[in-house]
């Protein structure tokens, strides 16, 4: 697709450079909220200078997601996925900053053996087993104590779940979309609104209360840090 038309969640910070970029394929994030991985490692890690080179970092499957090698460059890479690089020993989180781009966030090894989910829908399988839907596409056998909007955390490659994170007042949450995105703020309470509009949700951060949309909160838990 042209450079031009790029969106937002892309960080890609001059457009006017070629006429052309990597689109993303069809995958576990939709295309106005992912990056194209050859596009990750080329333009924002800077592991590559080419994408020819970057083409070739995938072929020989030094590049992983979520613990997987992947080797297409067209792969959609989004909120919250784990990127390595276990010959360099590096290690990446995406997250969202505060003018809602994914950028990637330098973690250590130990943390990228884990990755937080959020439930985005339920149904009910065959044999009265109930399926959890999460953001990244995965789908997971759960119980009904997990709610839409909850986040699990899960190990990784096997995504086996590994705890459970409320949405509930006293929640720690990153705010994923809006004109706070990037935010870590402390969940005060959810607000009902009539009318068919959004709910939406009193929360606090360091400067103060201020509300946003139920939506855009992502729960993370205590022990998730965002490195400036």
């Amino acid at each position: 697709m042209k450079r031009l038309a790029a969106p937002k969640a892309m960080p890609i910070t001059n457009k006017k450079e070629t006429t052309w970029i990597v689109k993303p394929m069809p995958g576990p994030h939709g295309t106005k909220r992912c990056i194209p991985l050859g596009v990750l490692l080329r333009d924002i890690l800077k592991v590559a200078k080419t994408l020819r080179e970057a083409k070739r970092i995938l072929y020989m499957r030094k590049a992983l997601v979520d613990g997987k090698a992947r080797v297409s460059e067209k792969f959609p890479v989004g909120l919250m996925d784990v990127i390595s690089f276990p010959d360099a020993n590096k290690h990446y989180r995406i997250i969202v900053d505060w003018k809602g781009r994914l950028v990637p966030m330098e973690i250590e090894g130990g943390k990228a053996a884990t990755k937080i989910l959020t439930v985005v829908n339920k149904h009910t399988a065959p044999g009265k087993k109930t399926m959890l839907t999460f953001h990244d596409g995965k789908n997971l056998a759960g119980d009904n104590h997990v709610k839409i909007g909850d986040s699990v955390i899960v190990n990784l490659p096997k995504a086996d779940m590994v705890s459970h994170l409320r949405l509930q007042p006293g929640a720690r949450c990153l705010i994923s979309e809006g004109k706070h995105s990037g935010k870590i703020v402390t969940l005060k309470e959810i607000l009902k609104r009539k009318g068919g509009k959004r709910p939406e949700v009193l929360v606090t951060d360091e400067g103060g209360e201020f509300l946003t949309v139920l939506n855009y909160l992502f729960v993370v838990g205590p022990d998730f840090e965002v490195k400036k």
